[in-house]
């Protein structure tokens, strides 16, 4: 898989390493996951990784936490969810 970057509010680049991402980045790239076929590729192609899964799992975690009032879609979860299985 090539290099992708993504360009995020504030003009800044972020890294192609979820591992490299602040936890701001990652609720970005994770809220993207519904409307971004890209992020959803990128991110399934780390998350071989443990280290990648056990951070997606984490955040999932603070998702479910939230409920109905996290900015995160239905197919987002699903996303994460899937991603952060082992």
């Amino acid at each position: 898989m090539g290099e992708v970057r993504w360009l995020h509010p504030g003009d800044r680049l972020l890294s192609t390493d979820p591992m490299s991402w602040s936890f701001r980045d990652l609720c970005q790239a994770a809220a993207m996951l519904d409307t971004d076929d890209r992020m959803v590729e990128h991110l399934a192609h780390h998350a071989t990784r443990p280290e990648v899964r056990r951070r997606l799992a984490v955040l999932l975690r603070l998702i479910d936490d939230e409920g109905a009032t996290a900015p995160f879609s239905q197919a987002a979860r699903s996303h994460l969810n899937r991603l952060a299985a082992d």
